[in-house]
């Protein structure tokens, strides 16, 4: 979200200006306003601000004066200055501060919006330059470690950062927490600080975890000096919210580390979601696929042909293949391996299917998968699950809407996190969106603003309690594109922050 401080003496103009647009779906807002420039300096000293929005003529200090103030101070702002007609020789002073437009009163709403989406770009843009050189790092070590970079070009990207030394044997850790409203800046600096203070390479994963890799430390002593430095470091960072780290033990192939990095990621969630007492199950409900035990050609059959079946709905032959699968893998022989088995399909079917479950039954399944001890228990734990995948298909609309408002209410619960609106429907169903609009709430019973809005904010919820996403990407995913507007509409439908939610519902 990016902070404005708003400055002119027209007492109307301030208050109109705060009510022009709305800041919080652009991206903006508002933190201070102010006056006159002196007010707004006074006010700078306490209250960080990225876009200064002031009137030129101001008794006391005027508006470039103020801008020019601020660049002394080292500010790393960007400003907009407010102008009447007989003021053009002060925007040309203004040029000269490296203002980033001037808007003729009364402001043109367009034109603010226009000029705040630029300003809104550019101030990404110079944030993503300052972090590029790790970004790009990061996403390079990533891909290849999830196998989605081949290793020649691994090694030819690696040849920009000659910081960077592979050698193995090495160890990778995750560090996974809920960031919630941290900001991007925040996740950064805790990166640096860490590469500074210990030996690890940290990397910043698409999902907002941290990702650190070792190299060398063959002696056990030396690690284990290592390891407590680094627990001491990330015990005294800033993180402020719970968080589960896990690391491996020695790597010594390429090959291994995928398999090593899936299986870090399966234990973090599991230690997130259990109590403490009972993380030991997340190290003993993973799926080892390098054991002797798993037959080969296991993964392959997975992949291809049970979960295929699903995304066909073609369950009974999931459950077919399923049973004979175990039975041929003799799987009652090792317990351990049949329940790794089922945690891999219950995890697999919960992800790749977006099966939504309440917190308590999410942890019912995996304790109950922690006793099965058959190959018939393991069965009912699978009809349990495709029956969960069953149910989930079955939540059709059940009132009887007309055929328009079927076709529409469709359209919305499949395109619910892109940008629509009665306009964007209206076009591509060939209906009036004021029509439209009229119709939805006849026989809706609600606008659908508020239809939208209320969807959005239960997948939000879903997403909150089966998830540990952050709730910045839980908003994105539903469709909403600043995380502070977020949390915004969030708190005006359940009365409490995203963070504050899903505390109350996952431990209730």
């Amino acid at each position: 979200m990016i902070r404005v401080m708003l400055v002119d003496d027209e007492p109307l103009i301030l208050e109109g200006l705060k009510h022009l647009i709305d800041w919080g779906q652009l991206g903006y807002e508002i933190v201070a306003t102010a006056r006159n420039g002196v007010e707004a300096l006074e006010i700078a000293k306490y209250v960080s601000f990225d876009l200064l929005i002031t009137d030129i003529k101001m008794p006391e200090k005027t508006g470039l004066e103020l801008i020019a103030a601020l660049n002394e101070r080292e500010k790393t702002i960007r400003s907009i200055v407010l102008s009447g007609f007989q003021e053009f020789h002060f925007v040309k002073q203004g040029l000269t501060l490296g203002i980033e437009n001037y808007l003729l009163k009364p402001i043109n709403e367009k034109e603010l919006i226009s000029t705040l989406s630029h300003v809104k770009e550019k101030i990404n843009h110079a944030f993503l330059k300052e972090e590029s050189t790790l970004v790009l790092r990061d996403h390079s070590i990533w891909r290849w470690l999830v196998g989605k970079m081949g290793h020649t070009e691994f090694k030819q990207r690696m040849a920009f950062y000659p910081e960077v030394q592979w050698k193995f044997p090495l160890r990778i850790g995750l560090l996974k927490m809920e960031w919630d409203q941290h900001t991007e800046e925040e996740l950064y600096r805790l990166q640096r600080t860490l590469e500074q203070e210990t030996s690890a390479m940290t990397v910043v994963t698409p999902s907002g975890d941290l990702l650190f890799i070792w190299c060398g430390f063959e002696r056990e002593s030396d690690w284990g000096q290592e390891r407590s430095r680094f627990q001491s470091v990330v015990t005294e960072a800033p993180i402020g919210q719970p968080f589960v780290f896990v690391h491996s033990e020695p790597i010594s192939e390429i090959q291994c580390l995928y398999e090593v990095y899936r299986e870090m990621e399966m234990k973090c969630e599991l230690k997130l979601l259990l109590p403490e007492r009972d993380h030991h199950m997340a190290d003993q409900l993973t799926f080892k696929r390098e054991s002797e035990l798993i037959p080969p050609q296991m993964n392959i059959t997975l992949e291809q042909d049970i979960f295929e079946h699903l995304a066909n709905r073609h369950y009974q032959k999931v459950r077919k293949d399923l049973e004979h699968m175990l039975s041929e893998s003799h799987c009652e022989r090792n317990p351990i391996f049949l329940k790794s088995v089922l945690m891999e399909f219950f995890y697999r079917l919960k992800s790749q299917f977006i099966v939504q479950l309440p917190f308590d039954q999410y942890v019912q399944i995996v304790q109950q998968i922690v006793h099965v001890e058959t190959t018939s228990e393991a069965m009912k734990m699978i009809d349990r699950c495709i029956d969960l995948l069953e149910d989930d298909h079955l939540q059709e609309n059940e009132k009887n809407y007309s055929p328009i408002i079927q076709t529409v209410l469709q359209h919305i619960h499949q395109h619910f996190s892109q940008d629509l609106s009665l306009k964007t429907l209206g076009h591509s169903f060939h209906i009036n969106p004021i029509y439209l609009g009229q119709l939805f709430q006849r026989e809706v019973g609600c606008s659908f603003t508020k239809y939208l809005n209320q969807l959005r904010i239960d997948r939000a919820k879903k997403l909150l309690l089966n998830s540990y996403d952050r709730a910045g990407q839980i908003g994105k995913k539903v469709g909403y594109g600043d995380a502070t507007y977020f949390y915004k509409q969030f708190k005006k439908y359940e009365a409490m922050t995203p963070t504050e939610w899903r505390k109350v519902h996952k431990h209730s």
